[in-house]
């Protein structure tokens, strides 16, 4: 009989183990706080040229933005986000773009073009309403943004943005245990190709990163192409695309995200074919400033 009490004690003890193991994330942002959000892209693309030549084109971006909190409820909490700074880089024997927006007016043509299209949002608030689990409830954005196109040396228009706050970390309900998978998924439109991608999460525990407790969750991300832009034909194919993120269990807030992209694409257009392997990397930290 004592046997069989101090077996089911450790049953029990176990079992209670168990149950504490699995946890529940949230975003705990309250109104009056604020956030630095720093985030770099770099992207390589290696281009296979009609006549057999290749040629690579490197391109690094660094957009500096502000969150403000300006409201927060029980259910959800409100961000006004701003861009204050954009700096953007791209190199090939096709163009060369060099642009800071805290610099002087740049004078060519090709840069001009870019600066234009940056300077419309550096500075305009953005206004987004969060749910705690970090899913967008509502985005609004200027009337003028709806109007920029979507392109890969200005992820700053009403599409764009809407497909990088897709990709935020969305908790699935209830506790969760290391292990634990759910789906996400995104839709872009960049001139006129339309994509969807799968997102698929795993939680991996808790870690030291930044001398904190986060909690970790990889990524696996798989992109398809439902329609290519006017004029093009795409067939493009997602090679392995994955990342990390990584939560301030204690803040409640999301703290670095690192996502890799790897796509292999084959154009055509106006009789002549095009391969394009691409390579990036978008790392985002987040930094609350009080």
């Amino acid at each position: 009989m004592k046997y069989f009490a101090f077996a089911l004690a450790l049953v029990s003890l176990a079992y209670s183990s168990g149950v504490a193991q699995a946890q529940s994330f949230e975003w705990k942002l309250k109104k009056g706080q604020s956030l630095t959000v720093e985030t770099a892209n770099e992207m390589v693309t290696k281009m296979l040229l009609p006549d057999g030549d290749t040629q690579e084109m490197p391109m690094k971006q660094q957009i500096d933005a502000n969150w403000k909190v300006t409201d927060s409820a029980q259910d959800s909490f409100m961000v006004e986000q701003t861009i204050k700074r954009v700096r953007t880089s791209m190199k090939s024997p096709l163009m060369n773009i060099e642009y800071d927006s805290d610099q002087a007016e740049p004078t060519d043509p090709l840069n001009k073009q870019i600066a234009s299209s940056i300077k419309m949002v550096v500075g305009v608030p953005i206004s987004l309403k969060l749910g705690r689990r970090g899913n967008l409830i509502e985005m609004k954005l200027p009337e003028f943004t709806q109007k920029l196109e979507a392109d890969p040396t200005n992820p700053l228009s009403a599409d764009s943005l809407k497909s990088t706050f897709q990709q935020q970390l969305e908790f699935p309900e209830g506790a969760m245990t290391a292990g634990k998978t759910w789906e996400q998924k995104i839709t872009s439109n960049l001139n006129g190709m339309q994509t969807k991608s799968l997102l698929k999460l795993r939680y991996e525990g808790v870690v030291e990163e930044q001398g904190r407790k986060m909690a970790k969750f990889h990524t696996d991300t798989v992109t398809e192409l439902l329609q290519s832009p006017p004029g093009i034909e795409i067939a493009m194919e997602d090679v392995g695309s994955d990342g990390d993120m990584f939560f301030d269990i204690e803040k409640g807030y999301l703290a670095k995200s690192v996502q890799r992209q790897k796509l292999k694409m084959k154009m055509s257009f106006g009789g002549q074919k095009l391969t394009q392997d691409i390579d990036g990397t978008t790392t985002t930290v987040y930094q609350l400033a009080n």
